[in-house]
């Protein structure tokens, strides 16, 4: 059977098209100690038919996309196990191809104390789907152990357009929304983080675990002001980028995620969906100028955005022009309006460890990051589990990259720092 493609399942594959990403979700799960390997493989096979998008392809024929069910009884590649950090990092830093399946790949590395990397392809969801699926595929472990015959008794394969976040918008509002917020896409502009003219890259994601005293202080900073922690790293991000940068009082324009499904009265998860959108946050960091000063200025930016139709105006916009246009056209309009950033930001927000129970065996820590960036384009995610905030950033790269990424850790750290 046959299922059509849905508008952001287009936009990421562009994303490879153009050059900025290789359209793949990233998550690590690193347990306190050992799980079943069996039990694992056996939960991960029920999860993809559990979610029936994950196990279907994506084909392209006669100038036509859609995704496509395949008769596969048994995906060859699906979980693997492997015994060195070396095999683990080399599957974490793959890619699914999305015309072969499944969308969904994980991978088991045994050791004192066991991880789990996670593949998911972009085009199927977002960083919120991924935390999703993990959730589900804790649940599932979780119920193998107490009795190997389970399976779960429904199948989530519901309507996977951002239709339903925008559908109960009135029209004058939809208008209003395209006139208000016609910079809240994605903008390309000629501000580059440094890297390496190195023609030896390589896949590699970085991930730096935030001190916990930092963390203490970023709670503590939050509270006192009334500010969100993502405005506060906001602001760190901001001012190391204007001090690598060299801004020197010039204005900095930064695109970040944004999960749409703030709009959705059910949040229940019943469809597998990319429900991201992305705000222009744009300020200028004057030199000499305090940290809470800039925080107040990024702080009173997201709050304007926030009550002005936060990150609609990509949705409607893309709705209106696969409206008015065939589904080919569209595509290639899309394709040529596309402008990737340089300079990017996403949030995954909350991994949520109620949520996260693998039976007996307890988690360490979780990351999720989105996809492999191409140069020069440069993003940090940020992920949150517990009392831990993770710093991402994926690249295909160069040595001498991985170091400058590292030295932008440190420099995120030290702004960090300043603010207690």
């Amino acid at each position: 059977m046959k299922y059509k493609l849905e508008i952001f399942d287009h936009l990421q594959y562009l994303y490879a098209v153009t050059g900025f990403n290789d359209h793949q979700l990233h998550c690590v799960i690193k347990f306190i100690d050992t799980i079943d390997a069996s039990i694992m493989e056996k939960a991960v096979n029920l999860l993809i038919k559990t979610i029936p998008v994950l196990s279907r392809v994506c084909r392209n024929y006669n100038n036509k996309s859609y995704w496509e069910d395949i008769d596969m009884p048994k995906w060859p590649d699906l979980f693997s196990i492997v015994y060195t950090k070396k095999d683990f990092d080399k599957f974490t830093f793959s890619k699914i191809n999305e015309e072969i399946g499944p969308q969904l790949k994980a991978c088991l590395f045994k050791a004192d104390k066991d991880s789990l990397s996670i593949l998911l392809t972009h085009m199927v969801t977002d960083g919120a789907g991924a935390k999703q699926c993990i959730y589900l595929l804790a649940d599932i472990y979780s119920n193998l152990i107490k009795n190997p015959e389970y399976t779960p008794g429904y199948i989530i394969d519901g309507e996977r357009s951002f239709k339903k976040v925008i559908s109960k918008i009135r029209f004058i509002d939809k208008i209003k929304i395209l006139f208000l917020n016609n910079k809240d896409n994605n903008q390309k502009n000629n501000l580059k983080f440094p890297m390496d003219n190195s023609t030896e890259i390589f896949p590699f994601i970085l991930f730096h675990n935030v001190p916990l005293e930092i963390y203490h202080g970023i709670k503590q900073l939050s509270k006192k002001y009334q500010v969100t922690v993502n405005d506060i790293i906001l602001t760190a991000y901001f001012r190391v980028l204007t001090n690598i940068l060299q801004l020197n009082g010039t204005p900095l324009g930064l695109p970040i995620m944004i999960d749409m499904r703030r709009y959705l009265k059910n949040k229940s998860f019943n469809a597998l969906s990319n429900l991201s959108s992305t705000v222009v946050i744009s300020t200028t960091v004057q030199p000499d100028e305090s940290f809470h000063q800039t925080l107040t200025k990024i702080s009173s930016e997201m709050s304007v955005k926030k009550n002005n139709y936060l990150g609609l105006n990509t949705f409607i916009k893309l709705d209106v022009i696969f409206k008015i246009f065939r589904s080919n056209l569209s595509y290639k309009i899309l394709k040529n309006a596309l402008k990737n950033p340089s300079i990017c930001m996403t949030n995954i927000g909350i991994i949520d460890s109620k949520k996260l129970i693998f039976a007996e065996s307890s988690v360490q820590n979780v990351v999720i990051c989105g996809s492999i960036k191409y140069h020069p384009h440069f993003q940090m995610s940020i992920s949150t589990f517990e009392d831990k905030i993770t710093f991402g950033v994926n690249l295909y790269g160069s040595s001498n990259d991985q170091k400058n990424i590292l030295n932008f850790f440190s420099s995120m750290d030290n702004e960090l720092k300043s603010i207690f």
